[in-house]
C-alpha cells in the first residue's frame, strides 16, 4: 500500500501533465492568434501604396493609412478575444 506522501506526489505529478498539455495547447492558439495579426500587418503594407490611392470621403485619410493604423489594432483585438475564447473553453 503506498503511503499517504506518495500518494500525494504521484497525484502532483499526474496534474503536471495535464498542465503541460493544456500550455501546449494554449502556445498554439497564441501563435496562431499572432501569425494572424503579423500576416494582416504585412498584407496591409504590402498594398499601402494601391490603397492610399483610395481616400476615405469623410475623414480625409488613404485608406491605407487608415487600415495600416487602425486596422492593425482591430484584428489584434479580435485575436486576443479569440484567445481568451479559446483558452477558456477546455472542451475546444
Amino acid at each position: 500500500m503506498l503511503k499517504q506522501w506518495q500518494k500525494v506526489a504521484l497525484a502532483k505529478v499526474l496534474a503536471g501533465d495535464e498542465d503541460r498539455l493544456a500550455w501546449g495547447e494554449l502556445r498554439k492558439i497564441v501563435l496562431t492568434a499572432l501569425g494572424a495579426w503579423i500576416a494582416y500587418f504585412l498584407l496591409v503594407n504590402m498594398f499601402v501604396r494601391v490603397l492610399n490611392k483610395i481616400v476615405i470621403p469623410f475623414l480625409d485619410v488613404p485608406l491605407g493609412f487608415y487600415l495600416a493604423i487602425q486596422g492593425t489594432v482591430v484584428v489584434f483585438g479580435v485575436a486576443l478575444y479569440i484567445l481568451t475564447k479559446r483558452a477558456s473553453d477546455p472542451s475546444r
